[in-house]
């Protein structure tokens, strides 16, 4: 009942109809075809709104166009050919879409053919049928393409464009993911030179405090390479060894 007032919005006012006034909410016009201890149901022409009579504040009668389309089909003969589709016209113009195609479908049942009548119900005549629009596209020679109907011309050109942008954005991505790989190179590049000065550093400390590196043989755990304290004043040999694992 929220959009209530928004579908209000929608109804063409009818004249002369029963109006069904609601409490806050404006009024619903037309002609009310049912109304219980719970419900009002409103004919508007295009369809029924029902409401809860909760909401209903109150009910004037009125004569509704519905009551002169009632009254005007039942003084009709069912082979009235220009009567059914005069009284379909006039449905149209008074906004009951319902009772037009009604109306209409009349003229039909007497005439397929008929042209008046097969456009107000939206047929399209293609090579001499009668086919709804939708099924008249691909008899005139159109395709659907994404959703829509279109001219082959226009959807190859919609594909080309269509395939135009994949390519620019594959395109774009290729060149965002080198960006990145770049990045990533200099970023290990600059990592690793920081871990050559690191070590060189290192290195240089080393000998300023008398150490070397030396490879020894650990017996069964092969060669390895360790720091030796050497004894100032005697160069690079070393003060004392480990005994040699055997």
């Amino acid at each position: 009942m929220r959009r209530l007032p928004y579908l209000l919005l929608l109804v063409p006012a009818l004249a002369l109809a029963d109006e069904v006034y609601l409490a806050g909410a404006g009024k619903i016009s037309g002609r009310i075809v049912a109304q219980t201890e719970t419900t009002v149901t409103v004919d508007v022409g295009g369809g029924n709104i029902s409401v809860p009579a909760s909401r209903v504040e109150r009910v004037v009668k009125g004569r509704t166009p519905l009551d002169d389309y009632d009254e005007r089909a039942g003084k009709l003969k069912p082979q009235d050919l220009d009567g059914w589709r005069s009284l379909g016209s006039w449905a149209s113009q008074q906004g009951l879409s319902s009772q037009a195609r009604q109306a209409y479908n009349k003229v039909l049942a007497i005439a397929p053919d008929d042209a008046a009548a097969r456009e107000a119900l939206g047929f399209v005549k293609v090579g001499g049928q009668w086919l709804t629009e939708e099924e008249s596209y691909p008899a005139r020679g159109y395709v659907k393409f994404d959703g829509e109907w279109m001219t082959p011309d226009e959807a190859e050109a919609a594909r080309q464009e269509v395939a135009a942008e994949d390519a620019r954005m594959a395109a774009e991505q290729q060149q965002n993911d080198a960006e990145i790989a770049e990045m990533q190179a200099a970023d290990e590049a600059r990592w690793a030179e920081e871990e050559a000065r690191k070590e060189e550093e290192r290195i240089l400390e080393d000998e300023a405090e008398g150490r070397y590196d030396q490879a020894v043989y650990w017996g069964d755990w092969g060669y390895g390479v360790t720091y030796w304290p050497t004894t100032p004043g005697v160069g690079n040999r070393p003060a004392h060894r480990p005994a040699i694992p055997r």
